[in-house]
């Protein structure tokens, strides 16, 4: 009779000695003198060492995947497969092996590698007592840790015009940001991206596409008709995100963005109005709600602290000729301040005798451009009449582009932590030129790291139906992002803010 090699008596001898279900049990049993190990680089390298009959290996990210390997030995082929959570000792990032030495060892599936019952079958290595103890507390720790698969997706006019094409690529490598900054030992987000190429109609049928799917959420809709129509083409109420839309009280429950109205930045300047002196204010606003809105709380706060308004001038959307309203305002000022000094019309006013007086004006980036030129060409810059704004007026593209003469001495409130890069700007700066291999040269990224983060915030909680992640993200407070630190009051995303001077640029914090 031939005789087999002592390896596989052996194996047969252990075999006829197993129950049914024991053998049943037997999952990772093996002898080899290779072994391939896999390194956090994804490079294979082969290790040359002893007999290795049990082998688990896994990256140290607080889950163990499941894994096939191959092992051939000299004369037999096994298989060896990983099933389950098996979870080992190690710093992160790094590759584990237990080598059982000579021993042949039976490694039930539900086994812990190092567990109680297990350790005592482990051949001594060794190991101190207490190295053991920490292994095992380890261990327990990770294998609490699942991983949660989050589904989001992006919405974005990739097709669409040059310019806002490259804003949205902008706005997406912010979204990726944020993604590869999530704890990857615990959650894994998977993003969906989708091109409406600026069409609304386009628009309308992607969302409910999304909707149909496993997706959470959706952040982008830049403009505010996109927002709007994908809001409204919701069936399941999926939330939205914009980063730049001022629609989002028009487009539904659930829609949130990063920009529209900002009531309380409104009533922090009227405050400072107070506190300052002025005697009184005239208001000039765009006919859009988010500028009637800011107008409005800018009023009632004034008037609540007895500071009059003189006069409030609108003019329409997409206007560029403001003389008419500017004028308005100026009058209006002169003419409440004669009848205070009790003086008539053809006196003459001695600047000494002049009271502190204001003009606000709560408008959109895009048309501050157009207006402080207009202001400072009707000259009233020289007629002692203070401006003050919202966060349009300190907007970084306006800080850029628009003249230095225009903006300076202009009183306005901006997110905390614009004034200077503070550790959240900085972190972020390293994060994306980490991810991107290339440095970071636009604002427009953090924007888009700051819709997501909203977003991925609501979902971290462990909602899944869409009214739950909606009141999730409601719930929200002080989230700080690198644009500033969100909260969500009422359904509407407010930043923090502060009064700022605008000195040649320059953000100067007041008080």
């Amino acid at each position: 009779m031939k005789t087999l090699p002592m390896r596989i008596r052996r194996w047969s001898r252990l075999k006829s000695s197993l129950t049914m279900s024991q053998r049943e049990k037997v999952k990772c049993l093996t002898r080899n003198s290779r072994l391939q190990r896999i390194h956090n680089d994804g490079l294979r390298e082969t290790v040359t060492g002893g007999s290795v009959c049990s082998v688990c290996y896994s990256y140290m990210t607080g889950r163990f995947q499941v894994e096939r390997m191959s092992v051939i030995p000299i004369d037999l082929l096994f298989a060896v497969v990983f099933f389950g959570s098996c979870q080992l000792a190690g710093p992160r990032g790094s590759t584990s092996v237990i080598d059982p030495a000579q021993n042949d060892i039976i490694v039930d599936s539900r086994d812990q590698i190092g567990a109680p019952e297990l350790i005592g079958r482990i051949p001594d290595q060794g190991v101190t007592e207490e190295d053991s103890i920490a292994r095992q507390e380890s261990f327990q720790q990770a294998s609490r840790a699942d991983i949660t698969t989050l589904e989001i997706a992006t919405l974005l006019p990739n097709g669409g015009p040059p310019a806002l094409s490259e804003f949205a690529r902008l706005i997406e490598e912010g979204v990726e940001v944020a993604v590869a900054e999530m704890d990857k030992t615990l959650f894994n987000v998977r993003i969906t991206a989708m091109d409406n190429e600026g069409d609304p109609g386009l628009t309308v049928r992607l969302v409910r596409e999304l909707e149909d799917s496993k997706v959470k959420g959706v952040i982008g809709f830049l403009e505010d008709a996109s927002l709007e129509v994908g809001g409204r083409a919701r069936r399941t109420g999926v939330p939205l995100v914009s980063p730049t839309a001022r629609s989002a009280s028009r487009a539904g429950p659930g829609v949130y963005s990063l920009e529209g109205p900002d009531p309380v930045a409104a009533a922090a300047i009227a405050s400072y109005a107070h506190e300052y002196g002025y005697a009184r204010i005239a208001i000039l606003h765009s006919q859009a709600p988010a500028s009637i809105a800011e107008a409005d709380a800018f009023r009632e706060v004034s008037e609540a602290l007895g500071l009059p308004v003189v006069g409030r001038y609108a003019y329409e959307v997409g206007a560029t000729c403001f003389g008419e309203e500017i004028i308005a305002a100026q009058d209006a000022l002169r003419a409440a301040e004669i009848a205070a000094l009790g003086l008539d019309e053809d006196d003459t006013l001695d600047v000494e005798m002049l009271e502190p007086v204001a003009f606000f004006l709560p408008i959109p980036s895009e048309d501050v451009e157009f207006v402080a030129p207009q202001i400072v060409h009707y000259g009233l810059d020289t007629l002692a009449i203070d401006i003050l704004g919202t966060s349009g007026w300190t907007d970084p593209q306006v800080l850029e582009r628009v003249n230095l003469r225009h903006t300076t001495g202009v009183v306005a409130t901006t997110a905390v932590g614009r004034t200077e890069e503070g550790a959240r700007q900085f972190q972020f700066r390293k994060a994306y030129e980490a991810h991107f291999q290339r440095s970071l040269v636009s604002a427009v990224p953090a924007i888009g790291h700051d819709a997501a983060l909203v977003l991925l915030e609501g979902l971290k909680s462990g909602a899944r139906s869409p009214e739950e992640i909606r009141l999730a993200i409601e719930a929200l407070r002080e989230v700080e992002g690198v644009t500033g630190i969100y909260s969500v009051v009422d359904g509407r995303i407010l930043r923090q803010t502060e009064v700022v001077y605008i000195d040649d640029g320059i953000l100067v914090p007041i008080g």
